[in-house]
């Protein structure tokens, strides 16, 4: 946490009062080269034009040589604080000098020294007040400009006439020569002491100037680098936290990244992703197909700096994290940690296609983050669907093609949010480092999983739902990434023996309980097990021990012209998104319920949910989807997770499997539903809504077979039917955890 002192001295750094730059290149050059002109006068004049007559031809004692040397010191350290003292004590230092000059013409007789005196003693304040007035307006510098003036013909023309014999008798007649030696030197030293210590808190406090580069690629390409240094680091040899974003380098991703590392002894390097703001790109580039190369280059451009010790990391959330994965799994030198929120190393099986279209996500999100290219960036996606070695291979750390988790390196900390577009993909991302990578890897990963919409880490309202305070996981997760990086990037030992998966355990916000709505910890991901199977039943039940006695068809007919709308979910924020209640778009036609009667006890899913259906559809291609919810003693039926899956696709999405539209063909499926962590609360019902839409977090599918696209202007109507009972025990599957005391740490 920033101290008080630490707020103070940031605060005025960003209202421009404290700036190391500024100290160090402007003032510090402006208020030595004065001060030395003034410093050059007066010994010139009282060396050698106006010598004391009891010293003869000595200027100064030794120990006014010291006091001399210090009153230097101190002015050259107040005038290097700020900019308008930088001027007060330079413009009366080049007044001073002038008033010498005209001195030393008069006791030598040498007119020209007079002329040129009193000229420079006009000019100075003249050109300086023509130039803050009118090329550079500052009235806080012009203030200090008529200040030095004012001071100079009350003070300073007074004493630069007087002889040194004169000079020396007055200052020995105040009453600070009077003080004792010791108390002298007190002051001295607080004098020099007050100024530095303003200089080194701003060094270390003050908000950090940028240099920016072009970073070349390697098929020329250049990418728009900021490159921030470690506060009080002047550009010395330091870990660099490597961050690469689309929303561009000067928005948000500075901001925010910025509160965190600047107080650290880090450097901080945000970048422009290929093609978007400042990089370049052109127009036919595609978003993250290019990470995994583009990121490598980067890391080697960094290491090849001389502001960099070897030691990287890199940090982001959304995309910002994505482009992670894809680099990390080529295994680039100098990488040793990552922070990782709310992103996925699969882009296509999470960001495009999770069972079907994400069309929303997919669509909105390309348009506003590519607003040159949108239209090539969509025809792509459709025209490399199924996967393709283009799109797929270079953003996906699963198969062998492109980067993948074998690669991988890094110390890991992964945060996500059940309600999150990718929460498969954060804990996907987990495991895969910490099964699959390398050594280095292996052991080395963390995992929080919290209550949360897409980065919505301070929790609190969600949806429509509001969790308890506890809910906030930001200091969880700072003090994890802490302990992540300190020991990759600073050797400081972190005890990975303990808990490295934090999840978060949901349940009734509105009835207090101390067995759901609080943070579990674990060894490790994912957790013992067992699936429990909930049998949908003729009679609309949902029953965990048999599928009943009879066997029922459910059919109801799927148009596309009238989807059931989206409400809520694992959706982007520009979507709505989060837990909402259900019960607006339950009651259709097209829309089958099934539900427990109000439970009696607790019932807990955490871990990986999945529909298991029994269909048959006229149509050769067609949707099915799945949506479980707790509904609360007053109906509401609030959404927990859900599921989609395009038929044609049941199998793998490289290859397409077409139903007869024969509906005395039987076809199996499963729908995933990813993962969650949920307790049904006594006297709460779970509910499971069976579809074909779900409008427009999935895409509609025209039931005709049609090539993915983005628009359609041919459909079929489809007489969709599930089967239940026990001839196919259609179902959903709840994960039950068993092996609680082995695999959970209590704290």
């Amino acid at each position: 946490m920033i101290n008080w002192i630490t707020a103070i001295f940031y605060f005025l750094g960003t209202l421009g009062f404290l700036d190391i730059e500024n100290m160090l290149i402007n003032n510090l050059i402006i208020v030595v080269l004065c001060r030395g002109i003034y410093v050059f006068g007066y010994v010139l004049y009282y060396g050698k034009y106006s010598k004391r007559s009891s010293d003869g031809e000595k200027l100064f004692s030794n120990k006014e040589t010291i006091y001399y040397g210090m009153k230097q010191i101190i002015l050259v350290l107040f005038g290097m604080i700020y900019f308008p003292i930088t001027i007060f004590i330079s413009f009366y230092s080049l007044l001073m000098f002038a008033a010498y000059l005209i001195n030393i013409g008069k006791a030598t007789n040498h007119k020209i020294l007079i002329i040129f005196g009193n000229l420079f003693k006009i000019l100075t304040p003249f050109i300086g007040i023509l130039w803050f007035l009118f090329l550079n307006l500052d009235y806080y510098v012009l203030s200090a400009i008529a200040i030095s003036l004012l001071i100079f013909l009350v003070y300073g023309l007074k004493n630069s006439s007087l002889s040194l014999t004169a000079l020396m008798k007055k200052y020995s007649g105040r009453r600070l020569e009077k003080l004792p030696t010791i108390l002298k030197y007190i002051l001295i030293i607080f004098l020099i002491a007050f100024p530095s210590s303003i200089i080194i808190t701003t060094a270390i406090y003050n908000p950090q100037s940028k240099q920016t580069f072009m970073v070349e690629m390697r098929d020329g390409i250049r990418l728009a680098t900021d490159v921030y240094y470690a506060p009080g680091s002047y550009g010395g040899p330091r870990p660099v936290i490597l961050i690469r974003t689309p929303y561009g380098k000067d928005g948000w991703a500075y901001d925010l990244y910025s509160q965190v590392y600047f107080i650290q002894d880090y450097h901080i390097i945000i970048q422009d992703l290929r093609g978007t703001h400042d990089s370049e790109g052109g127009n036919n580039f595609l978003l993250f197909t290019k990470s995994y190369e583009d990121g490598v280059d980067t890391l080697n451009w960094i290491l090849n700096q001389s502001f960099c010790n070897g030691d990287i990391a890199s940090a982001g959330v959304s995309a910002l994290c994505i482009n992670q994965y894809f680099y990390a799994g080529m295994g680039p030198s100098g990488l040793k940690a990552q922070q990782l929120w709310f992103g996925t190393p699969e882009l296509f099986d999470h960001a495009i296609y999770q069972g079907s279209y994400h069309k929303s996500s997919v669509e909105t999100w390309v348009t506003s983050t590519a607003p040159n290219n949108w239209q090539h960036q969509l025809d792509m996606i459709f025209q490399f669907y199924p996967k393709n070695e283009t799109l797929y291979n270079s953003t996906s750390l699963s198969i062998h093609l492109g980067p993948h988790y074998s690669n991988v390196s890094v110390y890991g900390i992964h945060v996500g949010g059940w309600y999150d577009h990718f929460l498969q993909g954060t804990i996907d991302g987990y495991v895969g480092y910490d099964n699959n990578g390398t050594s280095r890897a292996k052991g080395h990963q963390k995992l929080i999983m919290g209550p949360w919409t897409h980065g919505s880490v301070y929790g609190g309202k969600q949806g429509e739902l509001v969790y308890p305070e506890n809910s906030n996981g930001f200091d969880l997760i700072l003090n994890w990434e802490t302990e992540v990086f300190d020991e990759a990037l600073l050797s400081i030992p972190t005890d990975w023996s303990g808990a490295r998966v934090a999840y978060y355990m949901m349940g009734d916000v509105d009835t207090y309980s101390d067995t759901w709505n609080y943070w579990r910890y674990a060894y490790d991901w994912p957790l013992d097990h067992v699936n429990d199977t909930w049998y949908f039943t003729a009679g609309g039940g949902l029953d965990k021990t048999s599928p009943g006695a009879t066997n029922k068809n459910f059919s109801y007919i799927y148009d596309p012209r009238n989807p059931v709308a989206n409400l809520g979910g694992q959706n982007q924020p520009f979507d709505l998104n989060g837990p909402m209640d259900q019960t607006p778009i339950e009651d259709r036609s097209d829309v089958i319920l099934f539900e427990t009667p109000p439970l009696t006890e607790a019932v807990e899913v955490v871990g990986r949910i999945f529909g298991h259906l029994w269909v048959t559809s006229n149509c050769t291609d067609t949707d099915f989807s799945i949506k479980l919810t707790d509904v609360y003693p007053d109906n509401r039926s609030m959404l927990i997770t859900d599921g989609s899956l395009t038929v044609r696709h049941r199998f793998n999405y490289t290859s397409e499997a077409f139903m007869s539209g024969d509906t005395n063909d039987v076809y199996e499926l499963l729908i995933d539903c990813w993962s969650s962590a949920y307790t049904f609360a006594p006297g709460h019902k779970i509910r499971v809504a069976i579809s074909s839409s779900n409008y427009p977090r999935y895409g509609l599918n025209p039931n005709t077979g049609a090539p993915l696209a983005t628009n359609y202007l041919n459909y079929y109507l489809a007489n969709n039917t599930l089967l239940v009972g026990p001839a196919y025990n259609s179902s959903i599957i709840l994960p039950r955890l068993i092996n609680m005391d082995s695999t959970h740490v209590s704290y």
